[in-house]
């Protein structure tokens, strides 16, 4: 009888969502992620995609299993033990094959999502993939995935087989369980895409199935989608024991990236407005998730490591070794930094850092682990690393000098164009307020004259 009444009320349930469907023009009720914070599109993100390099194709063949474990480890490094987080990147390797998706793009959406914890639970979603069962309900019967997929004209119903459970909250807290169900989601808008972007109006461009996982029917950013894609090149650098090839530069110094998996974006620069135009920004902030390793860009010896200490203060030197039994002060604007100088006059600065793993006058090869991306001395903003180079006492632009191969300017981002314009308006009314300020003086020094 119980049985004879879940049915029923399924059955209800997808009846009325069809009748939505019909009533708005779409083929099914848009299917979106919720969250307590709300989802809003990013700024960080580029303000067209084009800008955007090829994605690399992956390794040939079933990855090898030693290697794909050796890679995930690295990427999740102090999140599990190795040996958890090798359990995982079996479970990634088999459930990608069962659904015939991209295990390389999978394992970097469980590093993204919820950096190989299958406990994690948020507002955004539950376990290793951060799934949300209310999202997909409709499209879950049983032990059975059903969407539909454009043929011509008409949408046809095509399944994938589910692990018994499905959308279980707790079951999607078991690892394998967990991805053969995310597998299947991820091919199944890997299926539905590009036909429901023009299905449902909305959608802001972006490059694939990926894009549809974090926001469901409509893309409304692409930063997630960035970032997922970012994790996936560094995943198959690591995976394939890439080096980093050092590229000349008009400075006389050979240089790398300071982060792996070029390109990166980077949404602020030089000269944009900090503290509400009471000081200028000094240097490159490229996007990054907490953890990342930090490189050296070049060859040289470390000159600092330590904490930015705020006002006219000498940042404080903290042996590495130290840093867990230091008290941290108030920090300024730089957090944890480490800085290197490379030639006579030439030094980059390594800010907001979470750790760092060098001392002072440790000698250092390009590509170097210096430290991990955090976001020690940062007011507002997420976790990104912060790069200075400077040249004889002056800080320039670090992004001419990695060239875009390598980091996607500013220029290139959203955050960017509205920076500019909260500084062209800070300006504007900063010269209205001297122009009072002067017709005010204008106005009282006649009336002493009279």
């Amino acid at each position: 009888m119980l049985l004879l009444r879940l049915s029923a009320l399924v059955a209800a349930t997808l009846f009325a969502a069809e009748v939505l469907a019909v009533a708005s023009g779409t083929p099914w009720p848009a299917r979106r992620r919720r969250s307590e914070d709300g989802l809003r599109p990013g700024v960080h993100e580029l303000k067209d995609i084009r800008r955007w390099p090829p994605e690399p194709a992956s390794p040939a063949g079933p990855p090898d299993a030693t290697r794909f474990r050796a890679a995930l480890v690295g990427m999740c490094e102090g999140m599990a033990t190795a040996r958890a987080i090798g359990h995982i990147a079996d479970d990634v390797r088999a459930a990608a094959a069962e659904a015939g998706v991209d295990p390389f793009l999978l394992a970097a959406l469980v590093y993204r999502a919820s950096r190989c914890n299958p406990l994690l639970q948020t507002s955004f979603g539950v376990g290793l993939l951060q799934l949300q069962p209310p999202m997909y309900a409709a499209n879950v019967r049983g032990s059975t995935l059903v969407y539909r997929v454009q043929q011509g004209e008409a949408w046809i119903e095509k399944t994938r087989p589910l692990p018994r459970g499905g959308l279980d909250p707790l079951l999607l807290k078991e690892p394998r369980h967990h991805l053969r169900v995310g597998a299947a989601l991820l091919g199944m808008w890997q299926d539905q895409h590009p036909a429901i972007d023009q299905a449902f109006a909305g959608s802001v461009p972006h490059r694939g199935a990926v894009a549809h996982f974090g926001w469901g029917d409509v893309v409304r950013g692409t930063g997630g989608e960035d970032r997922a894609l970012v994790a996936r090149r560094r995943f198959i650098e690591r995976y394939l024991g890439t080096q980093a090839v050092a590229r000349s530069t008009s400075l006389g110094i050979a240089v790398v990236s300071p982060l792996e998996g070029t390109p990166r974006v980077a949404p602020s620069g030089p000269g944009e407005d900090r503290d509400e135009g009471a000081r200028a920004h000094r240097g490159l902030d490229i996007d990054a998730t907490t953890g990342e390793p930090v490189r050296s860009v070049a060859d040289g010896v470390v000159w600092f490591a330590g904490f930015d200490l705020p006002g006219r203060v000498r940042p404080q030197p903290v042996p590495p070794e130290d840093l867990a039994h230091t008290p941290r002060p108030t920090l300024g604007p730089g957090g944890l930094f480490v800085c290197v100088r490379h030639t006579e006059g030439i030094f980059s600065c390594y800010m907001h850092l979470s750790s760092y793993r060098v001392h002072i006058n440790d000698r250092v090869k390009a590509g170097d682990c210096l430290g991990a991306v955090g976001r020690s001395g940062v007011k507002s903003s997420g976790s990104h690393l912060h790069l200075e180079i400077h040249v004889k006492g002056d800080a320039i632009d670090p992004a001419p000098i990695l060239g875009p191969e390598l980091v996607i300017p500013p220029q290139d981002t959203v955050a960017h164009d509205l920076a500019m314009q909260a500084k062209k308006l800070r300006l504007k009314h900063e010269r209205r307020a001297r122009w009072r300020a002067h017709l005010a003086a204008r106005k009282e020094l006649a009336a002493r004259r009279q």
